[in-house]
């Protein structure tokens, strides 16, 4: 029974009804590929799942760029401590990361200081899925699914020529 509750919670959440699993805020400076245009809630929803992980590896280029680069760092601009407990956002990723949310332990040891390298494709991936683990509260069994649409999302993101510069 309490395994069917948080499905079900999990399958509830705005986050997942709107295919935006990074939960990116609505702006109507932007507007995504595969984003609602008619839909005007406070994060936006897109026609997919991998168009919302697409989204979030152009957001990851975009600190890149800025010189936000490391763990830490991304999770600071992401969720800032003014609107999250960005220490413990932090700490379960890193948890995440590094293996102890998962069955199978990552190498190498995963630090706030750790830089992510967009170039990575499994990297990441990893960092997406720990935050999708914070941003939606899914389960391994969740993540597993959320995973394929993260590889297309990352592929659909990367297609640029000028992406990695």
């Amino acid at each position: 029974m309490a395994r069917q509750n948080k499905e079900k919670y999990f399958n509830e959440t705005i986050a997942y009804r709107n295919c935006n699993p990074m939960n990116i805020r609505y702006s109507k400076t932007v507007t995504w590929q595969g984003q609602d245009r008619n839909y005007k809630g406070a994060f936006v929803k897109f026609q997919g799942f991998s168009l919302g992980y697409r989204a979030a590896v152009k957001i990851l280029r975009s600190y890149h760029l800025r010189g936000i680069r490391t763990i830490g760092k991304i999770i600071e601009t992401w969720a800032p401590p003014n609107e999250n407990k960005t220490d413990s956002y932090v700490k379960a990723v890193l948890d995440y990361m590094n293996g102890v949310w998962s069955p199978v332990p990552r190498d190498p040891e995963y630090c706030a200081r750790t830089q992510i390298n967009l170039r990575d494709r499994e990297e990441v991936i990893n960092l997406l899925m720990a935050m999708t683990r914070v941003e939606m509260g899914a389960n391994a069994a969740q993540l597993h699914d959320m995973k394929r649409w993260a590889y297309v999302g990352y592929d659909l993101a990367v297609t640029t020529n000028n992406f990695f510069r």
